[in-house]
């Protein structure tokens, strides 16, 4: 597998492309939620796993990482991570979901980096695959219950994205953030159960977002622009 390898100057450097290259392409970036991230525990791990419908997804969840100025890490599809490279200097490391122990050492490595540092968070897609955004039910790998397990202890929150177009010539950004809950594994601790869950809650948060959008119930949510 790559690993990550992370620069913070690198990062300063990216995220003044990434807002630019944002702002050109969308009208605006709304999210809601976003206190739960400027108020991160430090005593805890982070986990945050979002639905996957667009390429842009990863550049989204990087310039919200950098808003909230969180140390993340980001799991990548092996073959695109071998596209975008430099991307390992943003905490980028790949996974080849279609091979099991390739696989699991994606699942250790993540699984590490959030035990030897409780400051540190993780995105992942758990979805695998860009899909549309309204197909029902989601289906999730159990990767990301698996990192539970072996992390024994974190928080961990969903988060959905949605692209509209809403009367301008540039579609918008909308994001909702669930606020973090805890998991402690116990001896009753169900890897398809838990996987099952955090399909429904996922599946939950996009609909309140579309629901925010469609009723443009949008007043708490904040603009990055």
């Amino acid at each position: 597998m790559l690993e990550a390898n992370k620069s913070a100057i690198f990062e300063k450097i990216f995220a003044i492309y990434n807002r630019n290259l944002l702002r050109r392409r969308f009208f605006s970036f709304q999210v809601s939620g976003l206190d739960f991230l400027l108020n991160k525990s430090v005593w805890a791990p982070l986990i945050i796993y979002c639905n996957h419908s667009s390429w842009w997804d990863g550049l989204v969840a990087f310039q919200i990482s950098y808003e909230t100025s969180l140390r993340s890490f980001i799991m990548m599809e092996e073959k695109q991570l071998r596209k975008l490279f430099l991307f390992r200097r943003l905490g980028a490391f790949s996974v080849v979901r279609e091979k099991p122990r390739e696989a699991l050492q994606s699942i250790n490595y993540a699984a590490e980096l959030l035990k030897n540092d409780p400051a540190n968070t993780l995105w992942i897609f758990p979805q695998g695959e860009i899909l549309p955004n309204d197909l029902r039910p989601l289906k999730f790998y159990n990767g990301l219950a698996k990192i539970v397990e072996k992390v024994g202890r974190c928080s961990i929150t969903s988060l959905s994205i949605r692209y509209e177009f809403l009367g301008e010539f540039k579609p918008q950004i909308f994001v909702r953030i669930d606020e973090p809950k805890t998991i402690s594994v116990d001896k009753d601790f169900d890897i398809k159960c838990l996987t099952g869950k955090l399909a429904a809650r996922l599946t939950e948060n996009l609909e309140s977002l579309r629901d925010d959008v469609i009723n443009r119930n949008l007043a708490g949510y904040k603009k990055i622009f």
